[in-house]
């Protein structure tokens, strides 16, 4: 009878430690969803949406506490009005990207002000304006020594080695390593 009361509530114990686990679980995924929403990461955060609502139905159809139950309900309403706006986000995103390419034309998105420095146009709005540097810029070729080392070349008289260079033929190249010298 005590064995068997061990049991039963060794197998409760374990079963609230997996219902609490499982809610833990929707509420991280709920908070992660809420940090990528956050970062205008829309998509993602619409499918940590979904995921959530999965942990919470599977929450739901394990537990019988009625504060938990309470408490999931609560979260579910809440994963799906924030669903709902992060997939409103993404759309009002897509159409607004949408539009602001089509009033782009591809000769004033690359014009740089100082290639039209003779031209005067009226400009309307801050899209209208001519790009003042190109971002990154273009490459430009570097000496590898600074000129301050060139100059002081110049300067610089190099001592006579004549008198430590040999005679051309007194030595040859097998004879000179041969000999060492």
């Amino acid at each position: 009878s005590i064995q068997f009361r061990k049991q039963w509530y060794q197998r409760r114990v374990r079963g609230s430690i997996d219902v609490n686990t499982m809610f833990y679980r929707a509420l991280r995924c709920f908070y992660i969803a809420e940090c990528h929403l956050g970062q205008s990461n829309w998509l993602n955060a619409i499918v940590l949406y979904d995921k959530c609502n999965e942990h919470v139905s599977e929450t739901l159809a394990s537990t019988s506490d009625k504060e938990m139950i309470g408490e999931l309900n609560a979260l579910s309403k809440q994963i799906y009005s924030q669903r709902c706006s992060a997939h409103a986000s993404a759309f009002l995103h897509s159409q607004l990207q949408e539009e602001e390419m089509t009033d782009i034309s591809p000769a004033d998105k690359n014009r740089i002000l100082s290639n039209c420095l003779d031209q005067f146009r009226l400009v309307s709005s801050a899209a209208d304006l001519p790009t003042i540097a190109t971002l990154p810029p273009d490459f430009q070729t570097t000496p590898c020594k600074p000129t301050f080392f060139d100059i002081s070349l110049n300067q610089i008289e190099f001592p006579d080695l004549s008198t430590r260079v040999e005679k051309e033929g007194a030595l040859s190249g097998l004879s000179r390593w041969i000999w060492g010298r």
